[in-house]
């Protein structure tokens, strides 16, 4: 499966364009080994009770997570405290981790393994793959580990993906609601909306 995502030119002499198209992230998006476990992830969840941790859930919990991040102007202030290379850095630090916090659902599914310390680990042998250098794959890898119970010793990133991992589903009007595992331990108010 391929996954683009916007494309943004902008001149920089006459007739010279520069792309910035988030390369480390559509290499990430193709990434065989990525694939493998979304396609696990899937195999898992053909016949869902609940929500699915398909390619479209990751993707949400991605921009999502940026979202946050700009809607309070943090994104130069995650570039500094990380001490990330840039903005673009930051961009492709923020959605690596929405992409690979769920990557190992399969295992808690099948083994009843912890997903976010085993996505960790996972993240950790494809990140570097796809051009993430060793503090890029602390960072993200810290945030797919942290992200399934909010504490105050979370870190910025791992706090974010927490937050857009709840605000990606809409629990409020699921069907499934009363049988939920996860609907006690998500922040369903209205007010989740207000991040």
């Amino acid at each position: 499966m391929q996954i683009w995502f916007n494309i943004i030119y902008y001149p920089l002499e006459k007739n010279i364009y520069e792309v910035n198209a988030l390369k480390r992230i559509e290499l990430l998006l193709n990434d065989s080994v990525f694939n493998s476990h979304m396609q696990r992830n899937a195999e898992m969840e053909i016949e869902p009770q609940f929500c699915k941790h398909d390619i479209y859930h990751h993707i949400d919990v991605a921009r999502i997570a940026y979202i946050l991040v700009l809607e309070h102007n943090d994104l130069n202030y995650f570039v500094k405290e990380a001490e990330l290379g840039g903005k673009l850095a930051a961009k492709e630090v923020i959605y690596a981790a929405g992409l690979l916090h769920d990557i190992a659902k399969w295992k808690e599914y099948e083994y009843g393994a912890d997903h976010a310390a085993l996505g960790a680990r996972i993240a950790r042998d494809i990140l570097p793959r796809v051009f993430f250098n060793p503090h890029e794959v602390d960072i993200i890898c810290q945030a797919v580990y942290e992200h399934r119970n909010i504490s105050r010793d979370m870190s910025f990133l791992g706090e974010r993906i927490h937050r857009a991992d709840n605000l990606s589903r809409v629990c409020t009007k699921c069907p499934q609601r009363g049988i939920c595992p996860k609907v006690n331990s998500k922040e369903i108010t209205v007010t989740n909306f207000e991040y």
